[in-house]
C-alpha cells in the first residue's frame, strides 16, 4: 500500500474568495490560494492552492501546485504538482513530481523535469519576451 503524504498547511499572502471573479496576471512572491473563478496567468515563488470550488482557465508557474478544484491550463511546476480525488485538469504540465489520487480527472501531457531544467526554461521565456 502506498501511503500519501499529510497536506502540508500552506501559508498564503494572497487568497481569491469563493465569490470572487478575478481576470488579468497575477504575480506574487509568496503563495496564492483561489477558491473561486480566475482567468488569465498566475506566477509565483512559492505555491497555487486551487481550492474545491475553484474555476481556474490559467497559465500556472510556482513552486508547487495542489488542485482540488478544477484548472484548465498548463503548469509550469518546480516542484511537485497534485491533483487530489475532487480535481481535474486540463493542460501540459511540467514538474518533477506528479502526484495523482483516485477520482481526480487529467486530461493532457506531462513532462517530467529537474526543478533546475523548469526554471531555466522560465528565465528563458522571460528574456525571450523582454526582447
Amino acid at each position: 500500500m502506498v501511503r500519501r503524504k499529510k497536506r502540508e498547511k500552506v501559508k498564503t499572502s494572497t487568497l481569491i474568495g469563493e465569490e470572487a471573479e478575478f481576470k488579468g496576471t497575477l504575480k506574487d512572491k509568496e503563495s496564492i490560494r483561489i477558491d473561486g473563478k480566475f482567468e488569465g496567468e498566475v506566477e509565483t515563488e512559492g505555491s497555487v492552492v486551487v481550492g474545491k470550488e475553484a474555476f481556474i482557465r490559467a497559465n500556472i508557474k510556482a513552486d508547487s501546485v495542489s488542485i482540488e478544484g478544477k484548472v484548465i491550463g498548463n503548469i509550469d511546476c518546480n516542484g511537485r504538482v497534485e491533483l487530489f480525488s475532487s480535481g481535474s485538469l486540463e493542460g501540459k504540465v511540467r514538474a518533477s513530481e506528479l502526484t495523482v489520487d483516485g477520482g481526480a480527472l487529467f486530461n493532457g501531457e506531462c513532462r517530467m523535469t529537474s526543478g533546475e531544467e523548469v526554471t531555466e526554461d522560465l528565465e528563458k521565456d522571460a528574456l525571450s519576451e523582454e526582447e
